[in-house]
C-alpha cells in the first residue's frame, strides 16, 4: 500500500491520536475517532491510520477499544462506536457502549442486538484493561460477512494489535534506557554495563524487526499472503513484547516488582495483548503447519 502521508503529516495525526487516548476515557475514543474523521483516514491511508493509532495505544497503555476500529475496518464494515467486537467471546474496555455485538468464526461474521448479550467484567491479570466476557443469548445471529471478510477482519486485527504490542515494547525500552542512564551503582550509570547493554540491544533488535514485519504486512493486505503475513506479525511483535517484558523488568531490579512503580503493569498488559486473536507460540505453530501443507517459501517482503 503505497504512502498518501508525507513525514509532518504523520507527525500531526500521531500528535492528534495521542491526545485523543492521553484525554479520554477509553470507552469515549473510538467515537471521538470517528468524529474526527479516523475512517476517512483509514479509507485514504490504512497503514498509516491503523498503525499510527495502534502503536500510540500502545505506548500510551490506553485500554481503548481501537482494535475494534481495525477488525471493522478490514472486514470491510462501517466504523461505528457502538459496535464491540469479541475475541474468543471477550469484549474491550466500553463494551457498555456497544448497540451490537460481532463474532469472528471460519463461518463467517455474526451480529447480535446488545439486548442479547451478558457481560461480566474480568477481575484477572489486568484489570485496568477492563476486559468483559460476553454471554450471547441469541438463538440466531445475523451474518453480516462471509469466511472471506471474517478472514480480513481477524488479519486486520492482529496487524493492529502487533502494532499495539510494538508500541508498548518501544515505550518499554526508552523508559528503561532513561532508567539505566539515571541510575548508579559503584560510582557508575548501569547503562554503561556491559550485561545492560547486551540486554537491551536483544530488545530493540526484537523491537526493530516486529515493527518492520507489522509495516510490511500491511503491504500484504488483501494478496494470499495476506492470513500469513498478518500470523507472522503478531508472533514478531509477541516475541518482541515478551523479551521487553523480561530484559526491561531485569534491568529495572526489584523496584520493577511494586505496585508503586508500575512497570509490572507493562507485562501483564503485554501477555494480554498477545493473547488476543491468537498467542504468538500457538500462531508460531500455524504459521509452521501453513508452510509445511503448501511445501513452499514465502519470499521474503522488503521490510522497511
Amino acid at each position: 500500500m503505497t504512502s498518501m502521508i508525507d513525514a509532518a503529516e504523520l507527525d500531526l495525526i500521531t500528535a492528534s491520536l495521542r491526545h485523543a487516548l492521553d484525554t479520554n476515557a477509553p470507552a469515549q475514543v473510538p467515537g471521538i475517532l470517528l468524529a474526527e474523521g479516523w475512517a476517512e483516514l483509514a479509507e485514504a491511508a490504512p497503514t498509516e491510520a491503523i498503525t499510527a493509532l495502534s502503536e500510540q495505544t500502545g505506548r500510551a497503555r490506553s485500554a481503548a477499544p481501537v482494535t475494534d476500529l481495525a477488525v471493522l475496518w478490514g472486514a470491510g464494515l462501517a466504523p461505528d462506536s457502538g459496535t464491540v467486537v469479541l475475541y474468543d467471546g471477550l469484549a474491550l474496555a466500553g463494551a457498555e457502549r456497544a448497540t451490537r455485538f460481532l463474532s469472528l468464526g471460519a463461518e463467517g461474521i455474526t451480529a447480535v442486538d446488545a439486548g442479547a448479550v451478558e457481560l461480566t467484567p474480568v477481575r484477572g491479570l489486568d484489570p485496568t484493561f477492563a476486559l468483559s466476557r460476553a454471554v450471547i443469548h441469541a438463538s440466531s445471529p445475523d451474518l453480516v460477512g462471509g469466511p472471506a471478510e471474517a478472514a480480513a477482519a481477524i488479519a486486520a486485527g492482529r496487524r493492529a494489535l502487533a502494532s499495539q504490542m510494538v508500541g508498548a515494547a518501544d515505550q518499554m525500552l526508552t523508559d528503561t534506557l532513561a532508567y539505566v542512564l539515571e541510575r548508579h551503582q559503584y560510582g557508575r550509570a548501569i547503562g554503561s554495563f556491559q550485561t545492560v547493554k547486551h540486554r537491551l540491544a536483544d530488545v530493540k533488535v526484537a523491537f526493530t524487526a516486529a515493527r518492520s514485519a507489522t509495516r510490511a504486512a500491511w503491504g500484504a493486505a488483501g494478496t494470499a499472503d495476506g492470513e500469513l503475513t498478518a500470523m507472522s506479525a503478531k508472533v514478531l511483535a509477541g516475541r518482541a513484547q515478551g523479551l521487553a517484558s523480561t530484559h526491561c523488568f531485569q534491568v529495572h531490579g526489584g523496584i520493577a516488582f511494586t505496585v508503586e512503580h508500575g512497570f509490572q503493569v507493562w507485562v501483564r498488559r503485554g501477555m494480554l495483548l498477545d493473547h488476543l486473536l491468537g498467542g504468538h507460540e500457538a500462531l508460531t505453530r500455524e504459521v509452521g503447519r501453513r508452510l509445511i501443507d503448501a511445501a513452499d517459501t514465502p519470499r521474503m517482503p522488503n521490510l522497511f
